[in-house]
């Protein structure tokens, strides 16, 4: 069993059905998530019966190996292989000033699915199917391996990468309450962003979480028609149900919503489209995120999959600015790791143009 499948407080009930003092699990909880160990013989809070015994019968390890391919840019993949075989990705991300040789902040997209079920038309791990949820020791793991790999601190977490966050519900839940009790060094409810296709009652669950996060949701669509043709889940809850859902997020947690928006040519892009958006941003405080349309040809689509093209970068630009003359927030997205497969919606495991691969 993995002890980094438990939260602070179901470590302590742990440590107490074993006749253990509450004053353990907090040693355990920091020297995991604070002093970062790497293994439970370094735990030296603990007496050597101690760590011999739980060494016995836990581990803290989640992978059996790792590769990563860097692009061009600097951002990094990382293709994880688990214990039972199957494998996921991370992306990171650094981002620097405006001179480009100060670091001030890295991000990291993590996954919280192997595959996913939900069939989204643009993305490539909806090409995948869905065989397995993350277990929560899976999901942090991600951000202390690479912290270790890269000697440095992951300052942001967007839950964007393979798989629907809340269809892993319980287990993404507990990795945030995790990553934002104030016993770890890891980082704040608002360096974490959990992004869903739209997943209304979990999006209910999430914002009574003791430490919510950001919500981000993906839209890509203004209209139900274009919505359920791209993505199957607005056929179960429609945009008028996501957003009575979103409004419900903000009253209750006051994090400001990010929605995300890839602008398809003649298809989502238009003056009207624009006008919906802005209205939908004016709801609550909210930014829309425009994200350029990567490339998954590699994954064959076909059907509606087939027909969706960019819009070019002149449209983006002009999209954004009728955003705004309606009166909504709006930003384009930077493009990180498209050379490796790795920018927003290219997570599939795919390995074409591996420069630099380290196992």
């Amino acid at each position: 069993m993995n002890l980094r499948n438990f939260d602070y407080e179901e470590l302590i009930e742990l440590f107490k059905s074993s006749n253990l003092p509450a004053y353990r699990a907090e040693q355990l909880f920091k020297a995991l998530y604070s002093n970062k160990v790497d293994s439970l013989d370094k735990i030296t809070t603990f007496p050597k019966e101690l760590r011999a015994e739980l060494s016995a019968n836990y581990t803290i390890n989640s992978f059996k190996n790792m590769k990563k391919q860097i692009s061009v840019d600097g951002s990094i993949k990382y293709l994880f292989t688990m214990e039972d075989g199957k494998s996921i990705e991370a992306v990171f991300m650094p981002w620097y000033d405006d001179t480009e040789k100060t670091n001030i902040r890295n991000t990291l997209c993590i996954s919280s699915q192997v595959g996913c079920s939900l069939d989204c038309k643009f993305c490539a791990t909806g090409t995948m199917k869905l065989e397995r949820n993350l277990e929560t020791h899976e999901i942090i793991s991600q951000i202390l391996d690479i912290e270790h790999d890269l000697d440095t601190k992951i300052t942001n977490v967007v839950f964007m990468g393979m798989g629907e966050p809340l269809l892993n519900y319980k287990n993404v839940a507990r990795a945030v309450n995790i990553l934002t009790h104030p016993l770890t060094d890891m980082m704040s409810r608002r360096k974490i962003t959990v992004s869903t296709s739209g997943v209304v009652p979990n999006i209910k669950k999430l914002a009574n979480l003791r430490r919510p996060p950001k919500l981000a949701i993906s839209l890509h669509g203004t209209t139900n028609g274009f919505r359920d043709k791209i993505m199957p889940i607005n056929l179960k809850s429609d945009i008028t149900v996501l957003m009575n859902a979103v409004e419900e997020y903000y009253r209750k947690t006051k994090l400001n919503i990010t929605y995300e928006y890839i602008p398809f040519d003649g298809m989502n892009d238009s003056i009207e489209d624009a006008k919906r958006l802005a209205k939908i941003c004016k709801r609550v405080p909210s930014r829309i995120n425009l994200i350029p349309f990567n490339d998954i040809s590699f994954t064959e689509p076909s059907g509606i999959a087939e027909t969706l093209k960019p819009s070019s970068s002149a449209r983006i630009a002009e999209f954004a600015n009728e955003i705004r003359q309606f009166g909504g927030i709006v930003t384009i997205r930077d493009t990180f790791g498209s050379d490796i497969d790795a920018a927003c919606g290219q997570l599939a495991l795919s390995e074409r143009n591996v420069r630099d691969t380290i196992v």
